[in-house]
């Protein structure tokens, strides 16, 4: 192991020594909170360093929970049993599935070729395509992966220089930024998303329906997203006006595909029906992760499905699942032992005084910023949203209101090509630098962050989130 990792490994568990056995007793903490607190910024300092691997990280903190006693033995498993845990875990299923059907390629392709070899076109052709893939294929890493190769061949069909193509660079920006952005307003759609729901629940016992998180996020988020677009294009417009043979690259590979095949046909009709059920579960009342159960076991139906259960758990990142789970039950025990209420006490105080739109707007600028100790939203989303919630209990604000706002803004992360799995796959392609993307990344994040406490003060306010 690296030297540098071992040095995190250390800093960790001398923080959590130091925290436990060395600190004065505080007032309002007690024992437990004490270790949960310990355990929290063990499990930070392990997280931004990337010091053990992320299913090792996710147990050693149920380890940890459980035998420290910052909560029961059944407290430290209880992430597991959290139902917004398996709605990762039925998205990445789909996502597979809309994969190796071909429906999802398929659908990228038309869009992009509507463009007509326009470059500007083709921005906001593949800004579209994120649009749909948003509702059709429940992860940002999956859709990002998907987009690739299409753009990628774009680039290899009109010569694209690597690393010195406009258009290159501003396609992989829109899909790994404005991608994210989009991911914002679906439940489905992001990985934090479910967190967040599970966090809110295990802290309120109020369950936060598919139809209402797309009714609170969807608008900012999209109006957001091709905002980001405009601004992509105006910070790289392309060197050219028509593709060439980029658009006959198109569609050559949509000849490839040939008609619509019979397995093409099966998973957009269960992804049709599931999304019907998931846009109107606040009719009919079935939790959207019995949806979207009823979809993986369609989808993987021996016969008619389109892939069996050895493949389909290929596709689940087993490593986000436990990480995940750990960090659900931590959150449940910063909450449960008073660790959360003390954290939210100590470090917001300066802010409690104001009014409720003002400390959101502070709160998102602050989630924003702490991007760079994060290694994505769903980390960001596991550490803070227990802190926040606590927050709103004290000030007399609705805590549900609040943690869901914040937990949209904690997927802010533009600005290094560790902050977020999108980011690292455009790097990888060698078309864009670092420097180029932390400067994008810089302009995404201040636009994100003065558009979304835009809509503290109006969307949210109408809404009568925020009063």
């Amino acid at each position: 192991m690296a030297e540098k990792k071992w040095s995190s490994i250390l800093l960790a568990f001398g923080c959590l020594a130091f925290i436990t056995w060395f600190t004065p007793d505080l007032a309002g903490l007690k024992p437990a909170g004490k270790a949960s607190l310990a355990i929290a910024v063990f499990a930070i300092i392990i997280w931004v360093t990337q010091a053990v691997d992320d299913a090792l990280s996710g147990l050693i903190i149920v380890f940890l929970l459980a035998s420290m006693k910052a909560t029961d033995i059944t407290g430290a498993f209880s992430g597991y049993a959290n139902t917004a845990l398996w709605l990762i875990v039925i998205g990445f299923i789909m996502a597979g599935c809309m994969e190796k059907s071909g429906l999802s390629k398929r659908i990228a392709l038309l869009l992009v070729n509507s463009a007509g070899g326009s470059a500007t076109k083709v921005y906001w052709a593949v800004a579209l395509v994120m649009a749909v893939m948003s509702f059709l294929v429940p992860s940002i890493t999956a859709r990002t992966l998907l987009m690739l190769p299409i753009i990628l061949g774009i680039g290899q069909a009109f010569d694209a220089r690597q690393g010195q193509s406009n258009i290159m660079k501003a396609l992989l920006f829109i899909v790994a930024m404005s991608g994210t952005m989009m991911s914002i307003g679906i439940l489905t759609a992001h990985v934090g998303n479910p967190i967040t729901a599970g966090l809110i629940q295990a802290a309120t016992q109020k369950t936060i329906s598919w139809s209402d998180w797309l009714r609170i996020g969807a608008p900012p988020a999209f109006t957001l997203a091709f905002i980001s677009v405009y601004v992509i294009r105006l910070m790289w417009p392309p060197e050219i006006n028509n593709l060439g043979k980029g658009q006959e690259f198109v569609q050559r590979e949509l000849a490839a595909l040939g008609r619509l095949r019979k397995q093409e046909i099966y998973t957009l009709l269960v992804f049709s029906i599931t999304l019907i059920l998931w846009a109107t579960d606040s009719l009919h009342k079935v939790n959207v992760v019995i949806v979207g159960m009823l979809a993986v076991i369609l989808l993987l139906w021996p016969g008619s499905g389109i892939m069996n259960w050895k493949e389909a758990q290929q596709k689940v990142p087993w490593n986000v699942f436990i990480l995940y789970g750990a960090g659900l039950s931590m959150g449940t025990a910063l909450v449960s032992s008073g660790a959360a209420k003390w954290l939210a006490g100590t470090l917001l105080s300066p802010i409690a005084f104001m009014g409720h739109a003002a400390q959101m707007i502070i709160l998102i600028w602050l989630a924003t910023g702490l991007q760079v100790f994060f290694t994505g939203g769903g980390p960001k989303t596991t550490a803070l949203t227990p802190i926040v919630i606590a927050h709103a209990v004290t000030i007399g604000a609705d805590p549900l209101v609040f943690a869901l706002i914040l937990g949209m803004n904690m997927q802010h992360q533009y600005l290094l090509p560790v902050s977020n799995m999108p980011n690292a796959v455009a790097m990888g392609t060698s078309h864009i630098t670092p420097g180029e993307l932390m400067k994008t990344g810089a302009v995404m994040s201040l636009l994100a962050a003065f558009f979304m406490s835009l809509m503290v003060l109006t969307y949210w306010k109408w809404l009568g989130l925020v009063h």
